[in-house]
């Protein structure tokens, strides 16, 4: 994956420190995860949830937005979540042990047709899909298919999440990224 012709540098992306995203699901509202550093557009994104201090990092550039969770870490290595000029049938593979996660592009509005807090948009919506027994740094996943929906200005809108026991929880978002115009 080469993102090095890609615009990285925070003041002009969705990785901005201290932009933030609210993240709402059944049983857990008002949790929020907030960019603590970029560099270069590798970000590290804190998230308080179950007493705990979860970290994320990726990378947020002017094309897209990446991710090391499938290896574990490796900023050599990122996974494209999603890229703002994809198009329909777009994928993106990465090899976990003998598995293959897939990304695919499965939707993008030509019209604003997405309720996003007070605003209609367009989104591009992605679905992932992850093999039963792929393992996430030492734990084999709970989830096995992600539908996020995201949108150039606001990044990461929502996602439904369907885990192994086909339970499905709904995330929704709401950031201040959009302030950085």
């Amino acid at each position: 994956m080469d993102t090095e012709k890609e615009v990285t540098d925070p003041e002009k992306t969705l990785g901005k420190v201290g932009n933030y995203w609210t993240l709402s699901a059944q049983g857990h509202t008002g949790s929020q995860i907030t960019i603590t550093s970029n560099n270069d557009g590798n970000f590290v994104a804190t998230l308080p949830y179950g007493g705990k201090t979860i970290q994320v990092e990726g990378k947020i550039t002017d094309k897209g937005i990446y991710d090391y969770v499938y290896s574990n870490g490796d900023k050599k290595k990122p996974f494209t979540l999603v890229k703002f000029d994809a198009e329909v049938g777009d994928q993106w593979e990465f090899n976990v042990g003998n598995q293959k996660v897939v990304r695919k592009v499965v939707r993008k509005s030509t019209t604003d047709d997405t309720d996003y807090i007070f605003w209609l948009i367009k989104t591009i919506d992605v679905e992932e899909t992850i093999p039963a027994g792929t393992v996430i740094n030492g734990s084999e996943s709970q989830v096995k298919k992600i539908l996020w929906k995201f949108n150039h200005k606001f990044g990461f809108v929502s996602a439904t999440v369907t885990e192994t026991d086909n339970s499905v929880t709904q995330v929704t978002s709401m950031t201040n990224a959009a302030e950085m115009d």
